[in-house]
Formats: structure tokens, sequence, C-alpha cells
């Protein structure tokens, strides 16, 4: 039971509340108009158009709050700095367990960003590369491949934003390298072609051989590796290109450097990772060989590693030699040094390495284990310091 005082306050109390009375029609009116239009006032605000109510044109600009950039750009962005549609510069990486594959077409944000004036390189290869995980998990989950029109719509990029007239863009080799792949699935190889020639006859404006050299070989390289790769082509097909490039190149001074890298990479695909291909035919893996005179270096390193695996005729010799040359050898060790003995693939010191190891192997499964034990005692000697852990890398 509430006291005597108490009971008397809260009769107090509720004495002095009365219920308002109802609104009269001219009052609820105005405000339903107020309430309309300061939701308008908050839609400009929000999205950046211009209202079309007398009460706020009639007001000055500064009176204004500041107009926000609008929602749909503002979403556009988030998504492009994403970390799904940031790139890794390792554009083979995988999926990073903790995240999932974006459940939007990434080249739905493409187009999207495109259309917006949003786009840019760095995000063009983040939406590429978020593609390529998209098929590659379309296809390992046994789903048919279909035409992700990726490299025509990225080409249809450059060429209305005008990126494709100075070719500035082949300057960027992570871009190059992730765009070669779509254009050669999706049977666009030949804008490559195109690229690479006005490039190298100087048509792409006034640049230094240096700089037409480097966008070249980089290109040619690209889509031979590309050509190289199981899911789009094989060693022929990579031998083939880099042939046809020596063709149609042949009378131009750029040649001999520009077939360098090209050259580099058939021939260790054709080596180091020929256990995930199949052989080449023996027609195309000499004329390869043969190609090697036209470089401005011997590569004996190279080429003795592409005796060893000739299609059809294994040959130890070249390598031997390679090996018994010990004041060739120990000059090209004391060339690459700690600091140059980083093991990234097409590296001189991982070739070594891997020549080393198959020559080893060879010699051993003919039956020369005397040989074979002396190359292992010169490796030892001259080459096993450039592995020691301690060493400062690259």
């Amino acid at each position: 039971m509430f006291s005597t005082k108490a009971t008397q306050s809260l009769k107090n109390l509720f004495a002095s509340y009365h219920e308002p009375l109802p609104l009269s029609k001219q009052q609820s009116q105005k405000l339903l108009d107020g309430l309309k239009t300061s939701f308008r006032k908050q839609l400009d605000h929000e999205y950046g158009h211009a209202s079309d109510t007398p009460t706020a044109s009639s007001k000055s600009p500064d009176a204004n709050p500041p107009i926000r950039q609008s929602a749909t750009n503002r979403h556009l962005k988030d998504i492009l700095s994403n970390p799904l549609f940031s790139y890794n510069k390792d554009v083979n990486s995988t999926f990073p367990s903790t995240l999932a594959p974006p459940k939007r077409d990434p080249m739905e944000v493409f187009d999207h960003a495109v259309a917006r004036g949003m786009m840019t390189p760095k995000a063009a290869i983040g939406c590429m590369v978020a593609k390529s995980k998209q098929l590659h998990a379309l296809e390992s989950s046994g789903s048919a491949p279909i035409s992700s029109g990726t490299a025509s719509r990225v080409v249809q990029w450059l060429r209305s934003s005008g990126s494709e007239q100075d070719l500035r863009f082949l300057d960027n080799q992570t871009f190059v390298r992730t765009l070669a792949p779509f254009l050669v699935a999706e049977g666009m190889e030949e804008i490559a072609w195109e690229w690479l020639i006005r490039t190298v006859n100087g048509a792409s404006g006034n640049l230094s051989n240096e700089k037409r050299l480097k966008r070249a070989s980089h290109l040619l390289a690209e889509v031979v590796r590309t050509k190289c790769q199981p899911q789009y082509g094989n060693l022929d097909s990579g031998i083939s290109t880099m042939l046809q490039a020596q063709e149609l190149f042949r009378k131009s001074p750029l040649l001999s450097d520009l077939l360098v890298l090209s050259w580099r990479s058939v021939s260790w695909f054709s080596t180091v990772e020929a256990y995930s291909r199949a052989a080449p035919s023996e027609e195309l893996f000499d004329a390869h060989m043969a190609t090697a005179d036209r470089l401005p270096q011997p590569f004996l390193m190279e080429r003795a590693h592409l005796h060893l695996y000739h299609p059809t005729h294994p040959d130890h010799v070249p390598a031997l030699q390679f090996f018994r040359d010990k004041e060739k050898l120990r000059h090209l060790v004391h060339a690459i040094g700690p600091r140059k003995s980083k093991p990234d693939n097409l590296s001189v010191v991982s070739w070594l390495a891997f020549l080393g190891h198959d020559t080893v192997n060879h010699l051993t499964q003919s039956g020369r284990t005397q040989e074979a034990q002396g190359v292992t005692d010169l490796l030892q000697a001259e080459v096993a310091n450039l592995f020691n852990d301690k060493l400062e890398p690259a």
C-alpha cells in the first residue's frame, strides 16, 4: 500500500495531465508538408539531385548543405577497394582461405566503373584476377566453360579511354600478364599481334629502341607463355607463336633481343616443367633449339638442358661439357653472386640447380655413376654456397 503522502502526489500528477486535442485538417496538412520537405532535403543531401520544390530553389546556395557523392558511386568505390578486387603481384596466387569468391560478377563491377569513368588499370587487374578465379572455380566444380567476354570488354575500355592510342598500358607488366590469357582464351590473340607490330615498328609514338623492346618482348613473352599452358595450348603452340614472331620481324634490328624472354620461357617449360606438359614435336623442338643461334647471348646452360630433354634423342654431352668447364662455371657463379641468387622462375641460380639435378639423374640412370658423382662434387664445391640460407637474399 502507498502512503497517504505518495498517493496524494500521484493524484496531483495525473490531474495535471490532459489528453491533447486532435489536429485540425489544416494542422495535419501543414505537418505532412513539413515532413515531405524534410524528406526531400534528406534525399537531395544523400544522392546529390537538385530539388524540384519552389522552397528549395528559392534558397541561396550558401544555405544548402554540401552535396555528397551519390550513394551508387560510393558503393562502387567500396567494391573496387575491396580486397577481392585488389590484386596481388603474383597473379597466379590462390584465393585466401578467409575470403570467398565475390557473389557479384567481377566484370559487372568493371562495366559499372567504366560507365562512370572510374576504371583504372589497377582496378581492371583486380576485376580480371577475380574473374579468372571465378572461372577456375566453375571449372573445378565441373561446370561447362563459358566465354566471359572479359578480353573484349577490357579492349573496348582501352580504346574508348584513349589508352590504346599510345599503348602506354603495355608498360604495366602485371596488366599485360593478366590480360594475355583472356585474349588467347577468347580468340582475340590478333589484338596482341596488332599491339606488337605497332610497338616493334615504332608506330605507337616516339619511343627509344630500349622502350619499344621492353614493351614488345614482354608482350610476346606473355602470349607465348600463355600458349604453353595446358588449359590454353601446349609447347607446340608456344613454340609456333615464337617462330611466327621470328618470321614476322626477321628484318627488324630488335629481333634478336625481342626473342630472348620468349625463348627462355619455352625452354623452361620444356625442361624444368616438362613433367606437367606433353613433349613437343621433334620438328618444332629442333626449330626452337635453332632459334638460340639468333639470340644475342649463347645461353649455354639453357641449351645444355634442352639437349637433355630432346623428345627423341636426349643427349647428356652438352651438360657434361658445361660442368667440366670450371672456369666458365666459376665466372657464371661469380656473376650471380649472393645478392642475385634469389631462386625465382627463370633465374640463373634456379636453372643451374635444376640442370645439375637432371644431369646427375640422367647419368645415374644411364649407368655413368662415376661421372654423376663428379658433377655432384663439382656442384657442392662451386655452387652450393649460392643456396646458403645465411647469405643475404636479393
